[in-house]
């Protein structure tokens, strides 16, 4: 349970007590504001730990003041503290994926996540496996848009998601989705002026208007049920 006092530009807002275990980044849309920020953050004392207050600075265009007055113990999260939280984020998300029923192929999909987190995490124990933020943003674009046909996945050199389409005449709709929320996008379709070539074009969008943008003339039509 945290209380934060955020104070911007002179004008201070006092949030209300949050019960919840996830990040406050977490929404798909939100993005962090520009300025400098102070956050305030006072949390219970614990027996173990026995937490102080701190103040953090952070600013787009300074470097980030240091924070001091850690326990005894020293800085209480660690890389490897990073890696235990990461992939139990992941594991919760693919367990969210197989019991989402708007997604029909909810069973076959998070069996292949599985699968590749294991893989990845026995070919190096210290990776993250898969991205938690890719695969927030690729379980929000799979909710977005319920009646799409199951891609095949693989993972990125960063663990990130990667879900790509294919259909007839070598057409081919890929995504690699950032754990920003953006995703990078590559689409191949024929030529109609020249059937023996193909036409592709690839850019950026972030993932809740993705489809909105290059769909509206129907040429991704292939990749729904």
């Amino acid at each position: 349970m945290t209380e934060l006092v955020i104070q911007k530009n002179g004008f201070t807002r006092k949030t209300s007590t949050a019960y919840s275990d996830e990040f406050l980044t977490d929404s798909p849309i939100g993005q962090p504001s520009s300025g400098t920020w102070n956050i305030l953050i006072q949390q219970i004392p614990s027996p173990i730990l026995q937490p102080k207050r701190y103040l953090i600075a952070l600013s787009v265009n300074r470097e980030p003041s240091e924070v001091s007055n850690w326990s005894e113990k020293g800085n209480p999260f660690t890389q490897e503290d990073f890696l235990d939280t990461e992939e139990e984020e992941t594991r919760r998300l693919i367990s969210r994926i197989r019991t989402t029923w708007s997604i029909p192929f909810r069973g076959k999909l998070s069996d292949r996540l599985f699968t590749l987190l294991n893989d990845a995490k026995e070919e190096d124990p210290d990776s993250l496996g898969i991205a938690a933020g890719s695969l927030r943003y690729f379980y929000f674009f799979l909710l977005l848009h319920a009646n799409l046909k199951c891609p095949s996945i693989s993972l990125t050199p960063e663990y990130n998601i990667y879900a790509s389409w294919r259909g007839e005449q070598k057409r081919v709709f890929s995504v690699h989705f950032l754990p920003n929320g953006d995703a990078c996008f590559v689409i191949f379709k024929p030529n109609k002026s020249h059937p023996e070539k193909q036409v592709r074009f690839s850019g950026i969008a972030t993932t809740d208007i993705l489809m909105d943008e290059l769909s509206p003339d129907g040429d991704l039509d292939w990749i729904f049920e």
